[in-house]
């Protein structure tokens, strides 16, 4: 009866094994084809990429050849006496931040953008997502600062550092500026840093300094206020006389009484 019970047990565990065995070879070939398949799939992904980016990088040079659009030259964006000019029918070159060569023009409104649809290069002409992101971060600054004199939108989408680079890139340097496009013209003033303020804040806080009368609060004809680099005195009725075209901004004012 042991001897029975030891071969039946016996059996079952050489069954056991040989089940066993099955699965793990079930299993490693199992593994073997996951793997197999994860190979193939991300060699295709690879060789996709490869020739996406291929073409990206051919139609960015396409793009950076273009010199007319509708029989108009296209002519480098750049500023004059920090205004920039953007006139409805013309064409702009400037390079973004990623290198990218675009190719801007004015719309209706002060609106500024790329015309791609008018350059003739095909209905499967693209670039990589990440240069129509920079290019969209382009149209946008110039776009803002063309439409709203209050520079709000500017500021509160760019820091300080990008908006300096940006307006830098075209010319345009720290001091007052101009945004002309389309029938729309706004002025704004540029600290060093790249923080903007909008030509009609500058001219109040001037007014305010020419109304205000400074007697009243503890000043003699013995102070001196500094505004953009220049000192002022009181008139005999304690007021300032600040000339219109002055940097009138917190940042560029100091009291001495």
């Amino acid at each position: 009866m042991k001897l029975n019970n030891y071969i039946y047990s016996l059996t079952n565990l050489n069954v056991s094994n040989k089940f066993k065995n099955q699965n793990l070879i079930k299993s490693n070939r199992n593994t073997t084809s996951m793997n197999l398949n994860k190979s193939i799939s991300q060699n295709i992904v690879d060789r996709i990429s490869f020739g996406a980016g291929k073409q990206f990088a051919l139609n960015r040079e396409l793009l950076s050849s273009i010199t007319k659009v509708n029989g108009q030259d296209v002519t480098k964006l750049t500023a004059s006496n920090n205004v920039l000019d953007f006139k409805q029918g013309s064409y702009y070159k400037v390079q973004t931040s990623s290198g990218l060569t675009a190719i801007l023009t004015a719309g209706n409104g002060g609106g500024v953008h790329m015309p791609t649809t008018e350059f003739n290069l095909g209905e499967n002409f693209s670039l990589a997502p990440s240069d129509w992101k920079d290019l969209d971060k382009t149209e946008k600054l110039f776009t803002y600062l063309g439409r709203d004199k209050s520079g709000y939108c500017a500021y509160s989408n760019y820091s300080n550092t990008e908006i300096k680079d940006m307006l830098g890139s075209v010319g345009i340097k720290p001091g007052f500026f101009e945004i002309k496009s389309d029938t729309t013209s706004n002025k704004f003033y540029m600290l060093d840093d790249g923080t903007i303020y909008p030509q009609y804040q500058v001219d109040g806080i001037r007014g305010a300094l020419n109304l205000t009368n400074y007697f009243k609060e503890g000043y003699t004809k013995d102070s001196v206020f500094t505004i953009d680099g220049k000192d002022f005195k009181l008139d005999d009725s304690g007021h300032l006389n600040v000339p219109e075209g002055t940097a009138c901004v917190m940042e560029n004012i100091t009291r001495k009484k």
